[in-house]
């Protein structure tokens, strides 16, 4: 180890809240580790960007220290070749699904694959893999925001007479580019939120006879909806949090702008009109409490993907224009939803309004 060898934090060493006494991993090398010493982990911070052993001995880190962290696969030389595919998680900005995938890799299956085990003896097994997650740590609580600007939205209208209309909707649904100014009508606004939201109250009711087990009831635990009203009778311009449970909506800021929501869709210029969009927030600690597995941020998109398409049918029952896209710029919507960047993230984003009518 010389003075001159430049190093960096590898792209594939992972700390993360502790899971069944691991608080660290190198995919790299296939190590993990039960404990960081605080000296070692310190410079993870210091070497983000590729920098000389004798600058980072200079500025007070003890070579011993660099040279474990070495070791242990925390940094690596920073012409590694071998890496530079791995660099890609960092240089493309997708660090959170390198974090969630690669992170949780070879963990051990709980449950037997045999298929010699009664279902009652599974459930029992699964209740029990949850006990264990609650004594070390309690499931966390849903995050709403603090407010004293709530707002109580009026009763969903009644679903739709006709058999087979909501199929019918989803059939001639397209997506939509350009949206009359028209206001929504507010029953209209509540009455789609509340159905795309159903299964949240569903997964929410079952789990309140206080059996561990329908934690595992697991719809959409991750979920914060945000809204910003764009043209909404009677609801004022601005950025709100939906609670699907109480029915309400959680003001956090108002007189938010087109421009605003455009720099968190990267410019995509057609969402203007009236109507309203919706963001979809993951809470990182519910999420990763529950699913603690090498597919774990497969599973969140495909969620992600299916809350996506229960807001898009209820809006096509409606007769609602909508247009989706997950390409979120995660910085801009955490500033513009007042997020906390280091628990939270936008990742999917759909816009719903009124349909321009056909001349």
């Amino acid at each position: 180890m010389s003075p001159d060898d430049v190093l960096v934090t590898s792209p594939l060493f992972f700390v993360q809240p502790s899971r069944g006494g691991v608080v660290a991993v190198d995919a790299w090398h296939g190590q993990r580790f039960r404990a960081l010493a605080p000296e070692v982990l310190d410079l993870a911070n210091v070497f983000l960007q590729p920098l000389r052993i004798g600058d980072a001995v200079d500025a007070g880190h003890e070579p011993v220290a660099i040279a474990a962290a070495l070791e242990a696969g925390l940094l690596v030389p920073a012409d590694d070749e071998a890496l530079a595919g791995a660099r890609a998680w960092e240089d493309h900005r997708w660090s959170r699904a390198a974090y969630l995938l690669l992170s949780q890799q070879n963990l051990d299956y709980t449950e037997p694959t045999d298929r010699r085990h009664p279902h009652g003896e599974l459930v029992e097994l699964r209740r029990d893999t949850i006990r264990g997650y609650m004594s070390e740590q309690p499931y966390p609580p849903l995050r709403l925001v603090e407010t004293n600007a709530i707002i109580e939205l009026p009763p969903p209208l009644p679903a739709p007479a006709r058999p087979g209309f909501d199929l019918d909707a989803l059939f001639r649904r397209r997506s939509v580019r350009r949206y009359a100014n028209t206001p929504l009508p507010l029953a209209t606004f509540a009455t789609v939120l509340h159905a795309a939201t159903r299964n949240v109250r569903i997964a929410n009711e079952s789990k309140r006879g206080g059996d561990l087990f329908y934690l595992l009831n697991s719809f959409y635990s991750w979920l914060r909806v945000y809204v910003v009203a764009q043209g909404v009778d009677g609801v004022e311009r601005g950025v709100y949090q939906y609670d699907p449970e109480a029915h309400q909506l959680r003001m956090v800021v108002t007189g938010t702008t087109d421009a605003e929501i455009l720099r968190c869709i990267q410019h995509q210029n057609w969402i203007g009109g009236g109507g309203f969009t919706t963001f979809f927030v993951v809470q990182w600690n519910r999420y990763q409490w529950l699913y603690r597995h090498s597919r774990a941020y497969v599973n969140l998109l495909i969620q992600l993907g299916e809350i996506g398409q229960e807001l898009l049918q209820q809006a096509a029952t409606h007769g609602l224009g909508t247009w989706p896209t997950p390409a979120i710029h995660e910085s801009n919507a955490a500033a513009l939803l007042h997020l906390d960047a280091a628990g939270e993230d936008a990742m999917y984003f759909v816009k719903v309004g009124p349909r321009v009518p056909r001349s």
